[in-house]
């Protein structure tokens, strides 16, 4: 019994696998009671560990016994996946071959230190350092690869890989892990080689692991910036048609307001009471309406902030602006109705959302300040709101496809070497642009 227990507690290929996993399952999305789940699964894992060792003593010369000791290792990890992670089973097989290339970075650390048969060593005495050394080695790799790989491979919790990708990710890994080890492990026994050579190998093999691990880091990188840039672009290109619709509906008020002059002509020549009424409140409409127009000195300034007064007022929002145009000539039309229009469609949705009416407000504020253009919007809020990376998270069920227009936003102010900044107090949001003004 005290035998088998301390087969069971060794830092074997068998205990590192499931362990190494948890590593990688972390970031993801997890199961109800996940952890209590896993932790039996784990401690089930150990004792499996224990038996095979205590069997075959790392003879796995048939194929029942290979399989037992190489293959089911790496079952046991793809099922710590699929126990602990709300995720398709192409992202567990793919956290499966991310995971067992740590754990045979681990192996290949362990072998460069000590040795091939570090784990054959004498369980009747000296095991306690051995131990404590070896997952000592152990807990440092699961740290830096936890650090430095892991928790940057999913996204919203999901690895969102397809088979092809999981499959030729579990390919290579196997390659590396147990076909390259192998071949080597092979020509060190048959040609009596040096050790120094093959802990040159096993360096080699170290660093084809680690060499995969940071290019699935990269390649994901890439994808999300890919990702965040054709979010934009559409955005970008939608602004662009709507700027050019907004542009035409503003060109047509001014027209109906310069008509006014015929109108009220025409009403001149009108005897009837009745009539002449009806078409001086016809005219006090029109006019009303021309009292939403903005004139800011910019005129694509004017256009945006003329569209989103008219769609508060039809939405009863309370509209103050202050705005100096003039202080945004130099910014790209695109740019400087994309930034206004995402930041007055984040307001306008927030107060739309509020009871209370003299909270439904939407504040506009475009002024020099020290050479530069400081715009600030206000308006109130009713739903928490939380930051990352200094944004504030869409609140839209289908995060994917949302949440580009705060990004835009500050894309677009540190193209021209501004500033963005955010700020909550007392229910209040303001977003605050600071631009310097070329000379």
């Amino acid at each position: 019994m005290r035998e088998f227990l301390l087969y069971t507690l060794r830092p074997d290929f068998v205990q590192a696998m499931p362990l190494m996993a948890l590593a990688f399952l972390l970031p993801l999305k997890h199961r109800k009671h996940w952890k209590t789940r896993l932790a039996g699964w784990i401690v089930l894992c150990f004792l499996y560990g224990g038996f095979i060792f205590q069997q075959y003593h790392y003879s796995y010369d048939t194929p029942w016994q290979f399989f037992c000791g190489y293959i089911a290792p790496l079952l046991l990890g793809y099922c710590t996946f699929v126990i602990a992670c709300d995720i398709s089973l192409r992202d567990a097989l793919y956290g499966t071959a991310c995971a067992y290339a740590a754990q045979h970075a681990h192996f290949c650390v362990t072998v460069i230190l000590w040795g091939e048969h570090y784990t054959t060593q004498n369980i009747s005495g000296g095991y306690v350092l051995g131990y404590v050394r070896e997952w000592a080695v152990f807990l440092a790799v699961w740290a830096v690869c936890y650090l430095l790989f892991a928790r940057k491979l999913p996204v919203k919790g999901e690895y969102r890989a397809d088979w092809r990708k999981a499959i030729s990710t579990a390919v290579i890994v196997l390659a590396i892990a147990m076909v390259l080890n192998r071949t080597v492990r092979n020509i060190f026994d048959s040609t009596g080689g040096s050790t120094v050579a093959y802990a040159i190998c096993m360096a080699y093999d170290l660093f084809n692991c680690l060499f995969l691990l940071w290019l699935q880091t990269e390649q994901r990188r890439e994808l999300t910036l890919a990702a965040t840039l054709e979010g934009e672009r559409r955005l970008r290109k939608q602004m662009e048609e709507q700027y050019e619709l907004s542009k035409e509906n503003i060109s047509i008020i001014n027209q109906k307001c310069h008509d006014l002059k015929h109108q009220v002509s025409a009403l001149r020549l009108v005897r009837d009471q009745d009539a002449q009424e009806a078409g001086l409140r016809e005219l006090e409409s029109a006019v009303l309406i021309y009292d939403a127009v903005s004139k800011t000195g910019n005129e694509v300034l004017d256009t945006v902030l003329t569209e989103k007064s008219l769609l508060c007022e039809k939405s009863g929002i309370s509209w103050t602006c202050m705005a100096d145009g003039g202080l945004l000539d130099f910014m790209q039309p695109v740019d400087l109705y994309t930034l206004f229009g995402n930041a007055l469609d984040n307001a306008i949705e927030s107060s739309q959302g509020i009871d209370e009416p003299e909270q439904r407000t939407v504040a506009v504020a475009v002024r020099n300040r020290h050479g530069a253009a400081f715009i600030q919007i206000e308006n109130y809020y009713t739903r928490p709101i939380r930051l990352q990376d200094g944004l504030p998270l869409t609140t839209k069920p289908d995060a994917e496809n949302h949440g580009y227009g705060m990004k835009s936003i500050r894309s677009i102010t540190e193209r021209y070497g501004g500033v963005m900044d955010i700020a909550t107090e007392d229910n209040i949001f303001r977003l605050n642009i600071l631009i310097p003004i070329p000379a």
